[in-house]
């Protein structure tokens, strides 16, 4: 028996099937594993558990946030340089993983994220904020260059090669001022002694700094930011009086050694997507996580940027890891 279809309704049908979006292969076949390399609670945490939420119904599958802590980040990359290159196992790397890490004398790491990890593409980006202690006689950035050149000036740091460290001695080069750099076991006991006024300047993340700038306990001086922050408008950037000084925390996604283009390019786009949804951005900005690039090529180009620059940084402040 033949079957024969008018030549009508074959025409009439062409345009439909051209129009139809084509079916796209969901390679994702079993619950994705992100791993943390810092403790919950956290920024990075709290970044992370946000997307995977949001991710689990984009995808139809769980998507678990695993905190493997220490070495600074590095025990949770060791696990996914570890894993099998096959897309469920990804990394949450930070800029001292990708970027501080490789170039910082006297570090250890565990594994080489250049030959050990794939980067995928960026996730959030933290802002920070210079700020002074309370008593400080200056208010902004041209008083506190002004103060620092005709007097002895300290900043905490929360250990050697932090993002307090690195941005303080990048800001200090630029204005062409000299810091006694007082060193901490983490932000938490610099912004203490800064609040005690034992200290006079520390460079922190915007979550640890914002209530205390808010409640008068601490002076906001400038944000190394390019804009002025939101939830910071009366502090003016840093740019202003030293162009150029942009900085802070940013944070992306990263799988083992091997993953495959198609990977790599997948998890760019659900990154993309997913933080794009305007109630995923609005958790993310309540939880002080700034907009970041998704792209591989965008991603790949911040790591090699960055390195350079705190490259530089670091042997000019010859800045090293001790013990």
């Amino acid at each position: 028996m033949t079957l024969t279809i008018p030549r009508r309704a074959l025409l009439a049908a062409v345009p439909a099937a051209l129009a139809a979006p084509p079916l796209r292969a969901q390679p994702v076949s079993r619950d994705v594993r992100f791993v943390v390399g810092f403790a919950a609670g956290g920024s990075v945490d709290a970044m992370a558990r946000i997307v995977a939420q949001a991710l689990g119904p984009q995808l139809g599958r769980n998507v678990v946030v695993e905190n493997r802590t220490g070495a600074g980040g590095f025990i949770g990359l060791q696990a996914v340089a570890n894993a099998p290159p096959d897309g469920h196992v990804l990394a949450i790397a930070s800029g001292f993983n990708l970027s501080v890490s490789p170039v910082l004398p006297g570090m250890t790491m565990p594994i080489n994220p250049d030959t050990e990890l794939t980067p995928i593409g960026g996730m959030g980006r933290g802002a920070m904020v210079l700020v002074a202690r309370p008593d400080a006689p200056f208010t902004d950035m041209a008083g506190f260059i002004a103060h620092a050149k005709a007097n002895r000036t300290t900043a905490g740091h929360g250990g050697a090669g932090s993002s307090p460290h690195l941005m303080t001695a990048r800001m200090a080069q630029m204005a062409g001022i000299e810091i006694d750099f007082i060193p901490y076991r983490g932000g938490a006991p610099a912004l203490l002694d800064l609040m005690a006024s034992r200290i006079d300047v520390y460079f922190a993340l915007l979550p640890e700094a914002l209530q205390h700038i808010r409640s008068g306990a601490m002076k906001g001086l400038a944000v190394a930011t390019a804009r002025p922050h939101p939830t910071l408008p009366d502090v003016p950037v840093m740019t202003a009086t030293l162009p150029g000084m942009v900085g802070g925390s940013w944070w992306g996604v990263a799988g083992p050694k091997g993953l495959a283009p198609s990977w790599v390019s997948y998890w760019s786009e659900q990154v993309r997507i997913v933080t794009s949804k305007p109630e995923v951005r609005q958790r993310l900005t309540e939880s002080l996580i700034d907009e970041s690039d998704t792209s591989t090529e965008a991603f790949k180009a911040e790591i090699a940027s960055e390195r350079r620059i705190w490259s530089e940084v670091i042997r000019a402040a010859n800045i090293r890891v001790e013990g």
